[in-house]
């Protein structure tokens, strides 16, 4: 058959054009499933469907966290926390015979970030649980996670508006921003005697729980709140709300921001020569952020956060431990309480002798609240379920009785800026200030 020269090139176009389709579908073909288990803040996943690990030999539990943006400077160390967990529980066995996989996303603190991260790792790595977020993004991501059966944990998540809708398929193993805020109140009104301050806090919901809660303590202490200003976060300069707060000439400024914004309202507050006693909230109260503002500018600044009793000693060998890892300094910032999120989701799933969001769910406050038999770390307690008997785990961050919200009490700390180090002034045990 003779072909005509047009004919011929739209053959060849053709025959090249299924080559081409061919290798591209071979290549597909040879890859996809491959996963990498995740050990720093970036995620190594890739986009492919695959099958939930937990069906095989392996756990996927997502963490989710900030790595960038506002809360960026806490990722690494919340991450470092809970890989130390998921390492010893791995050691000693893994869960119900299978070991543990993690798989991390950055929210880049952005809540439309952290939605997205949220369904790549439902969606893709099929974890059956994730763990990390923070305030804003744990109530976008917690109705996804629920429809899907995944459990939300957080070590950091204080807002509020947990209080008394949380507990099912979400769990907190931090206190509510309602204890943080009594003890903020405590700390300048009782600790240092300022009776007159403003609030100066960023428009974000974090913020705007532990600040309503600590205007309310301090009133109910008998102070006055002569200004309230709030912010949106990243502005090139805060000279306008800096000038709303100077005018109200207060005693103490309570600030209520992420890093980013933190650093430039120091330095705008600083260059203005407002020299207020600034108390931060614990977002800021990391140890980056004497390099970012200056030891200088930072010097004298109280705040206050969720700590571990300083003096107890399994607190104090967990601590030496972590620190010796992974080169962080245990203590405020959360990090015995991502630990602890990890122990208690590994035995909820022991406990309900099953790897699923909905074993977990059933069981996440039973194992960590009386009754049962104190145990202290994943190894005991995994013993003692086999043997069919009740626990009640006791974290390094102190005990986690949840209520029927999944809410636990907290002890805290107040502390000093000092010398480029945050000092601890006092331990406020979680019995000075329990809910009535």
């Amino acid at each position: 058959m003779r072909i005509r020269v047009g004919q011929g090139r739209l053959v060849a176009l053709l025959l090249a054009l299924f080559l081409v389709a061919m290798l591209a579908f071979g290549v597909a073909g040879c890859g996809g499933d491959e996963e990498a288990t995740t050990t720093t803040g970036e995620t190594t996943s890739d986009d492919t469907e695959t099958t939930g690990a937990a069906e095989g030999g392996e756990i996927p539990i997502g963490f989710l966290t900030s790595y960038t943006g506002e809360l960026g400077a806490y990722g690494d160390m919340w991450f470092s926390a809970a890989k130390m967990a998921v390492d010893e529980i791995n050691a000693a066995g893994g869960v119900l015979g299978k070991q543990i996989k993690l798989y991390t996303e950055d929210d880049q603190t952005n809540v439309e970030e952290g939605v997205r991260a949220a369904r790549k790792l439902i969606n893709v790595n099929k974890v059956v649980a994730i763990a990390g977020p923070t305030s804003d993004v744990l109530l976008a991501v917690w109705p996804i996670a629920k429809d899907s059966k995944v459990v939300v944990s957080s070590q950091a998540a204080g807002t509020t508006k947990f209080d008394n809708m949380g507990g099912d398929y979400e769990f907190r193993t931090v206190a509510s921003d309602s204890f943080d805020g009594r003890v903020a109140a405590q700390v300048m009104f009782e600790e240092k005697g300022y009776k007159k301050i403003a609030l100066l806090y960023e428009n974000d919901e974090g913020r705007k729980s532990i600040a309503n809660v600590t205007k309310q303590a301090f009133l109910d202490l008998g102070g006055e709140i002569l200004e309230e200003v709030t912010f949106a976060p990243k502005q090139s300069t805060y000279s306008a709300e800096l000038k709303k707060i100077a005018d109200s000439n207060p005693e103490c400024v309570w600030l209520g921001a992420g890093q980013e914004s933190a650093t430039i309202l120091f330095k705008d507050a600083s260059q203005r020569g407002y020299d207020w006693q600034w108390m931060v909230a614990s977002d800021i109260a990391v140890a980056e952020m004497f390099e970012l503002i200056g030891e200088d500018v930072l010097e004298g600044t109280l705040t206050e956060m969720p700590s571990a009793d300083p003096n107890e000693p399994r607190f104090v060998e967990w601590a030496e431990r972590f620190t010796a890892e992974f080169g962080i300094e245990a203590g405020g910032g959360f990090q015995s309480n991502s630990y602890d999120q990890m122990v208690v989701l590994a035995l909820a799933m022991v406990a309900a002798g099953e790897t699923t969001g909905e074993g977990i769910n059933a069981n996440y406050k039973a194992i960590a609240s009386p009754p049962g038999e104190l145990v202290y770390t994943f190894e005991e307690g995994a013993k003692l379920l086999a043997e069919g008997k009740e626990i009640n785990y006791e974290g390094v961050s102190g005990p986690l009785d949840f209520d029927e919200y999944g809410n636990v009490a907290g002890s805290y700390a107040s502390m000093v800026a000092t010398a480029g180090e945050w000092k601890e002034i006092k331990f406020y045990p979680a019995s000075e200030f329990l809910v009535e």
